[in-house]
């Protein structure tokens, strides 16, 4: 049946287009889409009865996001070509928390976490959808609704895993939130986005009043923790994991893992990223993707490793690009009343890290490989420019920043 559930399986789930990012779910008005576990990979099942309304298809980022469209849609204009390419933009800042304790649970400075509370207290939001783990399996990442301070810092942090965060979108709109922030990676931004573009759920179109999106070079499949878990920090059961971080301890946070018996266990970041999430576990989707810097929402933020901005500090900083007006005023709101810091930023810089590298320049050149072979690929209506950057464009070594999700 065309638009329904199974159309987007067919087009989208069986051909490896799936971005988890929970879409379908949280649109879906018969409530039919849950999902299942395959090779630990979350994917969407239909769980119910289909009314084959086609909102799930249309508002799916898998297989076709009109960037060009939603730019014009939502900014009012389409950017002009140009490298670096970090989207459309009204300035660049770098900030963090204000408050030493979010700031130190924060993975980058704690920024999104403290305008999330700004946002709560002073009544802009009545919830968030953000990133977090479940209670029944705590080594597993699932979406949460954060309604208060606590909630929040609890959700904190970098999450390694894919979570399908706007699964949570008609529950929370259910329970009567009406004002909702979503925290979350491009393709989240991007299934968001094109449900407000169609109008379609019209209550959940109206509903999301701001978009967080974080900056992302890649989301790893579960069995590359899995592996770090048995192999290298020695957990044998993961029922025995009381909890996991991916981020944990002082800045810039480690795998940390506490067992049920009360040993814990600490891998250093760099090595169980840059050594193995990195070059061998990255979603084969995701190197697909050409959107870095989640261009399409109200703020872009990402940790900030420039070492000029950071001398002195042993808490992380975060960098952030405000987009839209939304975002503007959130920021200066922020600014204004305490919650955060933030001093100004060149933008450019941010594309010296290989975040930048991977999504627009080797995923670009990937889409035009696969394309060649007559692979799937997802379709952007943009030809990212994959050319290295002329000389003049490079940053000097000692100053280059490494900006990640």
């Amino acid at each position: 049946m065309k638009g329904s559930f199974t159309e987007l399986q067919n087009r989208v789930i069986r051909r490896g287009l799936c971005t988890t990012c929970g879409t379908c779910t949280g649109v879906c008005p018969a409530g039919a889409i849950g999902w299942a576990y395959v090779d630990d990979e979350p994917l969407p099942e239909l769980t119910g009865e289909c009314a084959g309304c086609g909102i799930c298809t249309a508002v799916c980022p898998g297989e076709e996001v009109n960037l060009p469209a939603l730019e014009q849609f939502v900014f009012g204009r389409v950017r002009e070509e140009q490298i670096p390419d970090l989207g459309l933009y009204r300035e660049a800042r770098a900030g963090w928390a204000t408050d030493r304790a979010t700031r130190q649970l924060g993975a980058g400075g704690g920024l999104v976490t403290a305008l999330l509370i700004y946002a709560l207290e002073k009544g802009i939001i009545d919830g968030a959808l953000v990133a977090g783990f479940r209670q029944d399996q705590p080594w597993r990442t699932g979406a949460r609704l954060a309604v208060d301070r606590e909630q929040l810092l609890a959700a904190a942090q970098s999450k390694y895993a894919c979570v399908p965060v706007n699964t949570l979108l008609n529950r929370a709109l259910e329970q009567g939130y009406r004002r909702l922030a979503v925290v979350g990676l491009p393709c989240h931004i991007h299934g968001l986005r094109k449900m407000q573009f169609y109008g379609q759920p019209a209550s959940l179109a109206r509903g999301v009043v701001l978009m967080v999106g974080l900056f992302c070079a890649s989301q790893f499949y579960f069995e590359g923790t899995r592996h770090l878990l048995v192999e290298r920090l020695g957990v044998d059961r993961l029922e025995d994991i009381a909890s996991l971080s991916y981020r944990g301890g002082d800045w810039p946070g480690h795998l940390v893992v506490e067992l049920k018996d009360g040993r814990r266990s600490l891998l250093d970041r760099h090595e169980y990223m840059y050594h193995h999430l990195m070059p061998a576990f990255k979603r084969d989707r995701c190197e697909m993707c050409v959107d870095w810097a989640a261009e399409l929402a109200d703020l872009s933020v990402g940790d900030y490793w420039d070492p000029q901005v950071r001398a002195g500090h042993a808490l992380g900083t975060s960098s952030c690009l405000v987009r839209s007006p939304a975002g503007e005023e959130l920021l200066d709101g922020a600014v204004k009343n305490g919650y955060v810091e933030t001093i100004p930023l060149e933008a450019a810089r941010l594309a010296a890290g290989i975040g930048y590298e991977l999504k627009k320049h080797a995923a670009a050149f990937r889409l035009r490989q696969r394309r060649r072979f007559g692979w799937p690929v997802p379709e952007y209506h943009r030809q990212t420019n994959y050319t290295p950057f002329a000389r003049e464009l490079h940053l000097a070594p000692e100053t280059k920043s490494d900006v990640e999700k």
